[in-house]
């Protein structure tokens, strides 16, 4: 093997940058394809497997022979998001958090009758806020075909509804004083098990005072990782609480699982896919603490965070370093838990990773059947 002194120079250098300046965050780090300059390689600039509908409902440009752009958006619209593989457009001033597409369940946005655009694992959305209900919308599966807009959170997602059902809900809405809108949020069977403490009554959501979640079931909570595969692994797992979301750093893990006892209880198994995205006030407790919480027959899993620096796939960012010495450190201390180690996956399967940190398209399959295995292991 040739020594080169230069490149051992230069992976110290970034080595000490990187510790310097901490974790650079990813939704910076995945603006542009890997390993190819926009002007360069065409792959970088157009995404050439998500056809001219599901582009336009990304809002994203389309352009003949070669693809869904991945920079430009559509007249009127604007880059939202940029991450690489997951790109999206919003409108000017659109209330933040809105635009072409939202990150619902795979299996609500299905059970909501709208479009699932696989290629993103988006969930086509409605990106003007200010309309109301739109009728022959293109984010609609047939035959509902009217989009209804509320709140884009859980259990007041944005729903389609037929024509037949539309026009009922105007005759109730009219005999109650009330909006269209109000009358799917108040009458939606679909949506009403994500609401905790409600129950679905004689047609209609209510709270219900004598509720008690009974406890149960596996949750796993994420981030941009289990949204990317979720789609995947619910077809492995259909049991499972898929909660993935990009950008979720681990400060965020105890507030998930609050929201899961309120309607769940406590769960059987969790699984925790969390520690790529920087947070600067991360600290060991946002793991320990949850688990503590657990009662001690709950199966815990720790998904082993991995993010490489593109400019150097050895060098792993600090962060994600430390939550792994942390997640192994509380599976070895607590019974009933274990540790899946993605970063030994990662380096065993060379080119699984499209940008350092997500696993390419082909690829998220791979991952759902890794995750699957681990957890009948763990």
């Amino acid at each position: 093997m040739t020594n080169d002194p230069d490149r051992g120079a230069r992976r110290r250098l970034l080595a000490a940058l990187v510790t310097i300046l901490g974790v650079v965050a990813p939704a910076l780090l995945l603006q542009s394809a890997p390993g190819a300059s926009a002007a360069s390689d065409e792959t970088a600039v157009y995404d050439p497997t998500v056809h001219r509908a599901d582009c336009d409902l990304l809002g994203r440009a389309f352009v003949d022979r070669l693809g869904c752009s991945r920079t430009r958006c559509e007249q009127g619209a604007v880059l939202w998001r940029r991450t690489y593989g997951a790109e999206a457009c919003a409108l000017p001033g659109a209330p933040k958090g809105y635009g072409f597409a939202a990150t619902v369940d795979v299996r609500q946005c299905r059970a909501l009758h709208r479009r699932w655009i696989a290629q993103v694992n988006y969930c086509a959305s409605e990106p003007d806020r200010s309309t109301g209900t739109l009728f022959n919308a293109p984010q609609c599966v047939r035959p509902a075909t009217v989009y209804v807009t509320l709140q884009e959170s859980e259990g007041y997602d944005d729903e389609c509804i037929t024509i037949d059902r539309a026009s009922e809900l105007v005759e109730q809405s009219q005999a109650d004083g009330a909006s269209i809108e109000d009358e799917v949020a108040l009458r939606s069977s679909t949506q009403c098990p994500y609401r905790p403490g409600h129950v679905f009554v004689d047609g209609a959501c209510v709270a219900d005072p004598g509720f008690h979640p009974a406890g149960g079931g596996v949750l796993m909570v994420g981030d941009s990782l289990t949204w990317r595969g979720s789609d995947e692994l619910a077809r492995l797992r259909p049991s499972f609480t898929l909660d993935g979301e990009p950008n979720r750093p681990p400060t965020e893990l105890a507030s998930r699982l609050a929201w899961y006892r309120s309607g769940h209880g406590d769960p059987d198994g969790l699984i925790i896919e969390l520690g790529t995205v920087p947070a600067a006030d991360v600290d060991r407790h946002d793991l320990s603490g949850v688990v503590r919480s657990l009662p001690r027959s709950t199966t815990v899993m720790f998904v082993l965070p991995h993010h490489e620096l593109r400019s150097d796939p050895l060098v792993v960012t600090p962060q994600s370093q430390r939550v792994d010495g942390w997640m192994v450190d509380l599976a070895r201390s607590r019974r009933r838990s274990c540790v899946a180690d993605w970063p030994a996956y990662v380096g065993a399967h060379p080119g699984i990773l499209q940008d350092g940190v997500h696993a390419t398209h082909p690829a998220e399959g791979r991952w759902a059947h890794w995750i699957s295995q681990q957890w009948g292991r763990c």
